[in-house]
């Protein structure tokens, strides 16, 4: 048995049983769910990215501008209710006006950036805070959060992502550190800072429904997808499934119906080879018989003389009894084969269990098929002690019969090369083991892994059906419940070790 024998069996019962394929139904459904929750989880791993994406630009743009007005020293603009005068900032000409009047005040990079986060605030869902942990402007004191952040910044850490809150409720935060460059130092060196020193950051926040719009446009797409190509599948697979279970079907019922055929025609062969060889004592004990008519004649005729021979007389009595031991003897021969005959032919037509002696059954086999092998070299050994069994004693026949008919056929070239048969018994732990073996010609390698498929063979130019050995491997597994293996290797003839339980 080749190693995806187990694999073959199982896939047979599964497409023999409908109810199976609800297995497979269900493992397609579990598929298909593991995929919508991967693409899930990599669209919220998407829509985070989007949003970090957003807070990144925000920063950068914020941080660009704010360079911009660091590197002309600050710009000016009318002083207002909206912009009053800088009272954190301490520089020359804060304030000035203009020829005409006007009072302007200077707008520094952080005076900036605060009335920027106003701004977006007010006209978009973003708010910036620009922080440090030591704040010139008390309003720009840092929470908890940005605290932790800015922490962080100062250890090497280049941005901090988080979402705050519970799901559409909550709020994205992303936060960048402030490094000191030279236009900065202006403002900040009387706070200690050196060139490259962290001296605080931009956080950007705004609604965590951002992420969620994102999530929500794309996961009914998602999700019709899914369940658009488990449809499709499990449809396709359904039908498909049928369809190969009806050609399965099908085809069995043509196979069984050519074993049965083959099985048939092996009986046939069996019988006619019976026949023929029962013709030869049957034909003996006519001969005997005719012998015996003749012999009484002449004793009758001795009788009705006149004068009687006693020696004659002796003479015919000898060549009667002698004819009738004759006839007696090969009609007793010809019933002993019509026995084994019967019961072989019995047996194989039946699947009925009963009482049997293995030796005997073995014996009824060889000598059914004597005519097969008679005029041709090959001997057959048999040792196998008397073993009492019960089980399916035509089985047994059959495999033995098919075994010995592929040895002749295959292993010695229709009986014209010599050789000889083995078949060894014994009895262990319960179960039978019958090794069968000839040496012969042999298996090739690619005989030898299909060896038990149905319908291979290498005589099907010469009327081989490629069954033989299918049905020797059916009768093996299914009826004696047992297990068969080929040890052949090429050259070395054949081999196979047969076991299967006591009872």
């Amino acid at each position: 048995m080749t190693p995806s024998a187990p694999l073959a069996r199982w896939l047979d019962a599964f497409i023999r049983r409908p109810a199976w394929w609800l297995l497979l139904i269900a493992f397609w459904a579990a598929i298909t769910a593991l995929s919508f929750v991967w693409h899930l989880r990599d669209l919220h791993h998407y829509a985070h990215e989007m949003a970090a994406l957003r807070g990144r630009l925000v920063f950068e743009i914020v941080e660009t501008t704010r360079l911009w007005a660091a590197g002309h020293g600050g710009v000016y603009a009318p002083e207002t209710e909206k912009t009053p005068s800088n009272p954190y900032l301490d520089v020359p000409e804060k304030d000035i006006r203009t020829p005409s009047g006007v009072k302007l005040t200077k707008i520094n990079p952080a005076y900036m950036t605060r009335q920027l986060g106003e701004l977006m605030a007010t006209e978009r869902d973003l708010r910036i805070h620009i922080t440090s942990l030591k704040p010139i402007r008390p309003a720009n004191a840092a929470d908890e959060w940005e605290r932790e952040a800015l922490s962080g910044f100062e250890k090497g850490e280049r941005e901090r992502i988080s979402i705050i809150g519970d799901g559409k409720n909550g709020v994205f935060r992303y936060m960048a550190p402030l490094a000191v460059k030279k236009p900065c130092l202006t403002c900040h060196e009387i706070q200690g800072y050196k060139l490259g020193d962290v001296r605080g950051g931009i956080s950007v926040t705004f609604p965590a429904s951002y992420i969620y719009g994102i999530i929500d446009a794309q996961k009914r797409g998602y999700l019709l997808i899914h369940v658009v190509a488990f449809l499709l599948l499990a449809t396709l697979a359904w039908v498909s499934l049928r369809a190969i279970r009806g050609h399965v079907l099908a085809l069995e019922a043509t196979r069984n119906e050519l074993v049965e055929t083959e099985k048939m025609a092996s009986l046939g062969r069996m019988v006619a080879g019976f026949a023929h060889e029962v013709n030869t004592p049957v034909g003996i004990a006519i001969g005997a018989v005719s012998q015996a008519q003749e012999v009484t004649a002449d004793v009758g005729r001795l009788l009705s003389a006149e004068e009687v021979s006693e020696d004659a007389l002796r003479g015919n009595l000898a060549l009667l009894d002698e004819a009738s031991t004759l006839a007696l003897r090969n009609l007793n021969r010809a019933a002993s084969m019509v026995k084994s005959l019967k019961r072989t032919a019995v047996d194989q037509t039946s699947e009925a269990a009963r009482d049997y002696d293995l030796a005997e059954v073995i014996e009824d086999v060889v000598r059914t098929l004597n005519s097969q092998f008679r005029n041709t070299p090959v001997s057959i050994q048999v040792e196998c002690p008397s073993l009492k069994l019960h089980g399916d004693a035509g089985a047994v026949a059959q495999i033995l019969s098919n075994l010995l008919i592929n040895s002749r056929i295959h292993g010695f070239a229709d009986g014209t090369q010599a050789g000889q048969i083995s078949i060894r018994t014994r009895q262990h732990a319960g179960r039978v083991e019958m090794i069968y073996s000839d040496n012969g010609r042999g298996l090739s390698a690619d005989a030898q892994l299909h060896v038990f498929e149905p319908f291979y063979t290498t005589r099907r130019d010469n009327g081989g059906s490629g069954l033989g050995m299918y049905i020797v491997y059916s009768l093996v597994t299914q009826r004696l419940n047992g297990n068969i293996r080929s040890e052949a290797g090429t050259g070395a003839g054949v081999r196979f070790v047969i076991d299967f339980p006591v009872s």
